[in-house]
């Protein structure tokens, strides 16, 4: 028998051939890939809300999707059929089923980026699609001295894309960790909100300040500045992956200091009606 069930779907994509994650009309987007998938399973589209949009490239191993739709499936089948229908490089690998009050933008609490580098001379193909390839060492101690300035609430108009549509870049960030895993330098970005491209212009920036061209306590200025032109460089999208998206029911690995305040933290009945 069909029931009508609201799902959270937690979701992984190589992002490499696509524009990005929302619907654009023409073109090949993760949107209308689950658009196509619910229509040979439902023979209809249910309505689709995305935690976060990402830009063409960019990848997502923690993407989450809130939709409401009348079938018999599960929590264990849901994930199973839809992966089968959106092709190799989508997965649908949890769906929760939820409050129909459940919005997956609406009530995000945050989310963690990850940018990889690589500044090793080797080039390794297979990490072409996954890693920004420097090859040139970078001061990693400067990085992290920089990264220092952005930690908090700032209005981030500096690192937002010109095309950014929000009306303010008021945003917080709690966590900026730079460091080097396995021959990477691994940037880890974590908010309650991200502008458009803010953080590609964050880690371009970073860039800049371990080659050397920019001091680290010159970051203060340019946040300061709320001017695109005073920021580095935009970071090509390959290297960032969407890794996780925060919800009152899985903060337990966010880091979020206890302190904070901003938008939907500390969590209430109202933020978290579900």
């Amino acid at each position: 028998m069909q029931k009508l069930k609201s799902w959270r779907v937690w979701i992984s994509y190589l992002g490499t051939r696509f524009s990005g994650s929302q619907h654009q009309q023409g073109l090949d987007t993760i949107e209308s890939c689950f658009a196509e998938a619910f229509e040979q399973l439902l023979g209809k589209v249910p309505a689709l809300v995305f935690a976060g949009r990402t830009d063409a490239g960019v990848h997502a191993s923690g993407q989450v999707m809130s939709c409401t739709f009348e079938s018999r499936f599960d929590e264990r089948t849901l994930p199973l059929a839809l992966s089968h229908c959106l092709g190799p490089d989508i997965n649908v690998w949890r769906a929760d089923e939820i409050s129909s009050r459940f919005n997956a933008k609406r009530h995000s609490v945050g989310k963690r980026y990850v940018y990889r580098i690589s500044s090793s001379t080797r080039a390794l193909p297979f990490e072409r699609l996954f890693t920004w390839h420097l090859r040139q060492a970078l001061d990693l101690e400067a990085m992290q001295k920089a990264a220092r300035y952005l930690i908090g609430e700032h209005d981030f108009e500096s690192f937002r894309s010109s095309q950014c549509v929000a009306p303010h870049a008021r945003r917080t960030i709690w966590k900026i960790d730079v460091k080097n895993k396995d021959e990477h330098i691994e940037i880890d970005i974590r908010g309650n909100a991200f502008c458009h491209n803010m953080v590609r212009i964050i880690v371009g920036t970073l860039v800049e300040v371990g080659q050397g061209k920019i001091p680290p306590k010159q970051m203060e200025a340019i946040l300061k500045a709320k001017d695109r032109s005073k920021a580095g460089r935009t970071a090509p999208p390959h290297g960032l992956s969407l890794d996780e998206v925060y919800y009152p029911d899985n903060l337990t690995q966010a880091e979020i200091p206890e302190n904070s305040r901003f938008p939907r933290f500390p969590v209430t009945k109202e933020s978290w009606p579900c």
